[in-house]
């Protein structure tokens, strides 16, 4: 499970270095793709990456290769997910292209949810959670 919060800075050809509680949990391989319910990078473990891919198609009754939706579905996902390999160092190489598309800065935000981490730019992360309080968290718990 992959948790917590942590301040990085990436290093000038875009490397993150994950922090160490995290490194434990993942392989030597992660995917990466931007995500799509927030203004972040998702990294997943190849596994991770698997099980949310195939468990966006379960309330559809799974994939199904004969329906369109489900092969546009599936093919917009795999083609935004980016394939890396975790170095020596504990470092992933977000490629510009990533980088820009969530306006990721120098400085960022590695969050653990659950199955996966989320990369934020650091000034986004904390306007984000400026905005929430307390209370907003105890509706949504208790709701």
């Amino acid at each position: 499970m992959l948790t917590g919060t942590y301040e990085r800075n990436l290093d000038a050809k875009g490397r993150l270095s994950l922090p160490a509680p995290v490194r434990r949990e993942l392989s030597d391989h992660v995917y990466v793709l931007p995500a799509l319910d927030a203004d972040a990078l998702y990294v997943f473990s190849d596994e991770g990456f698997e099980k949310w891919v195939l468990g966006l198609f379960e309330k559809r009754g799974g994939f199904d290769a004969r329906k369109r939706e489900d092969q546009e579905l599936m093919r917009r996902l795999t083609s935004m997910a980016v394939p890396m390999d975790i170095d020596a160092a504990s470092r992933i190489g977000l490629t510009e292209q990533l980088r820009q598309k969530k306006n990721l800065s120098r400085e960022v935000t590695v969050v653990g949810n659950f199955d996966h981490l989320e990369i934020w730019d650091r000034a986004t992360w904390e306007q984000s959670q400026a905005e929430q309080t307390d209370e907003d968290l105890a509706a949504i718990f208790f709701s």
